[in-house]
């Protein structure tokens, strides 16, 4: 893992602007504190945005089939059809499938279907940090399923004599071929204080005030927050929100989030995003999507 994270340093998206915890010490001693109104006006204004979103819980009991909402395992190829793969021949990493039928309660999903994604086996899992809708992936939809068949993700090639590589975000191999549930659950996300809108907010506190107590409200609410996956709501990033760059300002829909945790991991327990259109996903079209994934 140290020889990956040397790999992706200095490739990686710049750090996030100076915010809350790596910038309180350096000049709070010439700042007045954040007065009681300002706080309080901030914290009323984080607390009411919120998107509806759908929870995708690790359910291990669940079986794995060609549909159903789950990460890894065996995926559903036509008749006839090869494992996708890279433009080097490298087979993609197939991470995760997205049931339309668990969307019923969200706006703007097709009504059936499976979305399937898959990513690069490389050192980088595939991102194009500097152009995320460049980035090495497949996202796709099965509107009706073809004749086909369920198939086992190819073997993982060895590095440097490793049996499994680090060349995949799965923790365990045996997810990885056999894959794990997704239970769905509707909820109401609130905004993450790494989304570009939150983090704005703040700098701008930061510049006029000591925000001592607004870093202690932002780090308790951070502590509260369950680590999940889920479609909707809003993304979370531990360096840099996309939307920052202008040309993804239109990626405006969260087709999934894939958090870290005793399954997957995305470098240092980072976060990974795949952004489309809203436009784009009423219709159906998952050939625009901006995928991209950071760490600490």
């Amino acid at each position: 893992m140290i020889a990956f994270l040397r790999r992706l340093l200095g490739r990686a998206p710049a750090a996030r602007p100076a915010t809350v915890a790596s910038t309180a010490s350096d000049q709070t001693s010439a700042k007045p504190p954040i007065p009681d109104a300002e706080l309080d006006a901030f914290k009323t204004w984080f607390l009411q945005q919120t998107r509806p979103a759908l929870a995708l819980t690790l359910d291990a009991t669940a079986d794995i089939t060609a549909t159903g909402s789950r990460l890894g395992g065996p995926a559903w190829l036509a008749a006839g059809e090869a494992w996708p793969a890279d433009p080097r021949g490298v087979p993609l990493e197939f991470i995760a499938q997205l049931d339309c039928a668990d969307c019923h309660g969200l706006d703007g999903y097709p009504e059936s279907g499976i979305i399937q994604f898959f990513v690069a086996r490389d050192d980088l899992y595939g991102a194009d940090f500097e152009d995320p809708t460049g980035s090495t992936m497949l996202v796709r939809r099965w509107e009706s399923r073809p004749a086909g068949a369920l198939v086992a993700p190819p073997p993982l090639e060895p590095v440097a004599g490793a049996e499994f590589s680090d060349f995949t975000p799965f923790q365990d191999e045996a997810v990885r071929a056999n894959g794990i549930g997704l239970r769905a659950s509707l909820i109401s996300d609130r905004i993450d204080q790494s989304v570009m809108a939150a983090e704005q907010r703040v700098v701008a506190l930061y510049e006029r005030f000591d925000i001592a107590r607004l870093e202690a409200f932002l780090e308790s609410d951070a502590a509260a927050r369950p680590l999940r996956h889920h479609t909707g709501g809003y993304p979370a990033y531990t360096q840099r929100d996309l939307h920052y760059q202008p040309a993804f300002a239109a990626f405006d829909h969260v087709l999934l989030r894939l958090t870290s945790d005793d399954v997957i991991m995305w470098g240092d327990v980072g976060e990974c995003v795949f952004l489309i259109r809203s436009d784009d996903l009423a219709r159906g079209d998952f050939s625009r999507v901006a995928y991209s994934w950071d760490c600490h």
